[in-house]
């Protein structure tokens, strides 16, 4: 009888080994379940949140990078800015000692090598009157000062530099005589870009 069950319940054996196999380890085999899909939501909650971290910390670089190009500008500006009025404070000189003498032609020279530097686009200088006696564009002869510049221009009685937009400057030098104006130089100069621009 033992042979017959051990032949004809062959599967009877199987199946009661893997239903004992089962009972036996199901708590194992439910722990390793629950432990893998533990495991599998912790690497997806990795990923995710390195993905977060990793975008913010792009972000956060670029606001820095941002603030740092926004100091490098307003720093580059500051130069700029100081440069240009020392700059004027020589030439309000040179151009009054000529202008007190009525020579225009000397005046005329200094333009026509101002021009020459890197970064000028235009000198024009005009008389007490506000006409334009001397300018490195020759179709600015004669013009009123106003159709080219603000008229408040002729009233400043300091050097002005500013930038009419992004890397546009404008500098105003009033030349002043003994006892009344002179005249007015007006210089459009194209600043170099900051080194972080460049």
């Amino acid at each position: 009888m033992a042979e017959q069950t051990g032949q004809g319940g062959g599967t009877g054996y199987q199946d009661a080994g893997a239903s004992g196999f089962w009972h036996r380890n199901r708590l194992p085999i439910i722990a390793v379940a629950i432990i893998a899909v533990i495991g599998v939501a912790i690497i997806g909650w990795l990923y995710v949140s390195k993905g977060i971290a990793v975008r913010q910390a792009q972000a956060a670089a670029m606001a820095q990078r941002a603030e740092w190009v926004k100091q490098v500008d307003a720093h580059h500006a500051d130069t700029v800015k100081q440069s240009l009025t020392l700059f004027g404070m020589p030439l309000a000189w040179a151009i009054r000692r000529e202008m007190m003498a009525g020579n225009l032609d000397q005046v005329d020279q200094y333009v026509s090598e101002l021009v020459k530097l890197k970064g000028v686009d235009r000198v024009t200088v005009a008389k007490a009157d506000g006409v334009i006696a001397v300018a490195s564009d020759r179709g600015d002869l004669g013009a009123p000062f106003g159709s080219l510049y603000a008229e408040r221009y002729l009233a400043a009685e300091q050097i002005v530099a500013e930038e009419t937009a992004p890397g546009q400057w404008l500098l105003v030098v009033p030349v002043m005589g003994l006892t009344a104006r002179l005249g007015t130089v007006a210089i459009d100069y194209q600043a170099p870009p900051a080194a972080l621009r460049e």
